[in-house]
């Protein structure tokens, strides 16, 4: 089963609890084969067979606890500034400002990992493999009238990293010198960058702001690997 075929029921009627009463969550009508081709030339990542199908079942949903969210790549929400996440789906800004994304998905498969990007404090977390594991559990949350616990339990993780945001460099940075595999990379980052490899599951996000508010990021290809630097117009 393709996770276009996980996520499309879900998307069929607007979500319920066990009562049947009915929840936050309402699926957008689909998009025509027309309209669908129209987005191939702007969608972030490719516009593959698993998102057409999840397109023509919905185009996003409607008020669901973190808002109005875009599974179409049109800029219904302003374009993620990280740049390291690009090509990636701005499905969503929630009233705290936290913006919810989903990195670009390549021949097969839909968008995905998902991350919350917080703008207080400064960290950008890990939150699901995919946009199909992102749904089930959003819906999960609101039918168990959980939905608002779901962020704010990423929040005090957010703080957390926060709270380590050195530790976690130092850490980061003696595991990525044992890897052969990424070594190159490292030692090509400019002297003074704070690394960040959240491949380490004890790390499930990076502090993006941890230099202040102008910086230089790097990411090991598209490995959760990610390199912060202070800005320097001589870089």
């Amino acid at each position: 089963m393709s996770a276009a075929d996980t996520v499309v029921p879900l998307l069929a009627t607007p979500w319920r609890d066990g009562a049947g009463v009915r929840l936050c969550g309402t699926p957008f009508p689909g998009l025509s084969p027309d309209a669908i081709e129209s987005l191939s030339s702007f969608y972030p990542g490719t516009l593959n067979a698993d998102i057409r199908k999840l397109l023509q079942q919905s185009s996003g949903l409607a008020g669901t606890a973190l808002g109005d969210i875009d599974f179409t790549g049109t800029r219904w929400h302003p374009e993620e500034p990280l740049t390291v996440y690009r090509p990636c789906l701005s499905l969503s800004v929630d009233a705290s400002g936290r913006r919810w994304i989903a990195e670009g998905a390549g021949d097969e498969g839909l968008p995905g990992p998902v991350w919350c990007v917080f703008p207080r404090p400064p960290v950008a977390m890990y939150v699901s493999h995919d946009l199909a594991d992102f749904l089930c559990r959003l819906r999960d949350y609101e039918q168990n009238t959980e939905a608002f616990q779901w962020p704010h339990g990423l929040a005090e993780t957010a703080f957390t990293v926060w709270y380590h945001r050195y530790t976690n460099a130092m850490q980061s940075r003696k595991l990525c010198a044992w890897d052969r595999a990424i070594r190159g990379w490292l030692y090509a980052l400019p002297a003074g960058a704070l690394v960040y490899d959240l491949r380490n599951p004890e790390i499930r996000g990076w502090p993006y702001g941890v230099t202040g508010e102008s910086a230089r990021y790097y990411r090991c290809g598209r490995l959760p690997v990610f390199g912060v630097v202070p800005w320097d117009p001589a870089l």
